[in-house]
This record gives structure tokens, sequence and C-alpha cells, in this order.
């Protein structure tokens, strides 16, 4: 195995830590007008005992650009660059492991309940990339659970941590990609979550954890990457719609039985 994911961040021994304390920076793309999901992201930070003020908890500019450049969309061009920022920072400011979010994440009560374990876990144990969501459910039955390494490819790149190894490789695959067409066989102009995949797949090497079960899920809550389904176009629906999606995300949170499907991005 090659020294990028040799070694974990080893933590002073006996020592308890929680995300806040482990992760040298927490960055969260957030679009200015979308107070609901700050308002509602706020709340779930809280539940693992993250202040949104803290000073490790960043909220950088959100890219809004004028044109797709061979994205499916702007809002899936500016979010791959939010997410290419993050890591184009923090590579640039020599930091040690961070921790990403996008404004939509929700997380669920296991995830507070058993924040100091996980960080035990990334801080004892070699790691490149550590995904807490994602939408991987079937394929983890019969595994250990915890953070377990994982090859299989999936959706949503909406809560995860990246070590400062792999940021130099993980920042320039991110730049070809950005370059490449679209259909490149080495990834063009993808979505952020399918960058992933594709970087997993051709850097065998790096060590990608994922939480079994998923820690995190995304929000039901309007799309800010693409148009909005018909039934989020009349009041009375939208506030229908809504509802819905809270009843599940709380029954989520709270027993992780109910996994909540896939919405439109």
């Amino acid at each position: 195995m090659s020294p990028t994911s040799s070694s974990a961040t080893l933590l002073p021994c006996g020592m308890k830590m929680k995300f806040i304390d482990y992760f040298d920076r927490i960055s969260i793309i957030h679009l200015p007008e979308r107070a609901d999901r700050y308002e509602a992201l706020e709340r779930e930070l809280k539940s693992i005992d993250i202040d949104v003020q803290h000073p490790k908890v960043r909220i950088p500019f959100a890219p809004r650009p004028d044109d797709a450049c061979g994205f499916t969309s702007k809002g899936v061009y500016g979010n791959f660059l939010s997410h290419y920022n993050i890591l184009k920072e923090a590579l640039d400011d020599k930091l040690g492991p961070i921790l990403v979010l996008e404004d939509d994440a929700i997380f669920s009560r296991r995830m507070a309940r058993e924040q100091e374990q996980l960080v035990h876990s990334l801080g004892h144990n070699p790691w490149d990339i550590c995904f807490l969501g994602h939408s991987l459910n079937k394929e983890l039955k019969g595994l250990p659970h915890g953070l377990i390494p994982h090859s299989a490819e999936f959706r949503w790149a909406h809560c995860y941590a990246v070590h400062p190894r792999i940021l130099p490789r993980l920042v320039t695959y991110l730049e070809a990609n950005a370059e490449n067409p679209a259909g490149h066989p080495r990834g063009g102009k993808m979505y952020i979550d399918g960058c992933y995949n594709l970087f997993r797949r051709f850097n065998p090497d790096v060590v990608a954890l994922v939480s079994n079960p998923v820690l995190s899920v995304q929000r039901g809550s309007p799309s800010s990457l693409n148009n909005r389904p018909w039934y989020e176009g009349p009041k009375f629906g939208r506030m229908l719609v809504g509802l819905a999606r809270s009843v599940r995300d709380e029954l989520w949170r709270r027993t992780g039985l109910h996994y909540p499907p896939i919405h439109p991005r």
C-alpha cells in the first residue's frame, strides 16, 4: 500500500474527542437564499455538539456560475466548484482532517450517541476518505457496524471527511474532471458523487471508509441543482410534500429503519 494510506491521524492515548475537536475545519456548502436549509442544519449540528458559530465551522462563498460549462446544469457546476474550492483551500492552508457538509444533511441519533467512538476509529485506523453519508443500504447488511472499507459505488456526497494525505491527488483529479469533456473515460463534468466514485475506482490504494449503518442522509427539501418537480409548484402541494418529508426524515433519524428514497438533486 502506498504511503498515502499507510497511517492514521493518531490521538493521544486515552483522549476522548468529538467531531469539533478532531477536525481542523468543518466546511458547509450553502446558498445564502436557502434560509430554510441553514436553520435546519443549525439544529442538526447542535445535535452533534457543533455550534455553527464555532471558529472551525466555515460557510465559504458559494459559486454561482453564469454558464453550465458542459455540466448538466449551472447548479451542478456550482456545487462541483463548492466541493473543489473547499478541498483546494484545505490543501493550501495545510489543514489536518476536514469534514465537508452540504446544507441539507441530517444526522441519525446514532451519530450523536457514537461520535466519540467514530472519532476514536478515525484516530486509530488508516483512512483517506470517510463517507458518513451515502446511499448504501442492502450492500452493507451482514457487515460489521462502524466505519468500514467498501468499494461499492453510491450516490450522495453530502457528509464526508477527507484526510490531508489524499488532498493533493484528489484536488488534481477534480481539476482534470472539470477540464475533461462529459463522457470522458476518466470522468468529465460530473456530479460530485460520480467524481468520487471514479476517483476511488482509479485509485484502488485509497482507503475509503463508509459508515455502517449510514449516519447521514439528505433532508427532504426542494433541490437547488435542478428544476423542481411538478408537485412542488402549488402552495398546498408544497405544504403536503414538506410535511411528508419532515415525518420521513424524523422517522429515519430516530430508527434508521426507513431509508429515504433518493429525491431529485
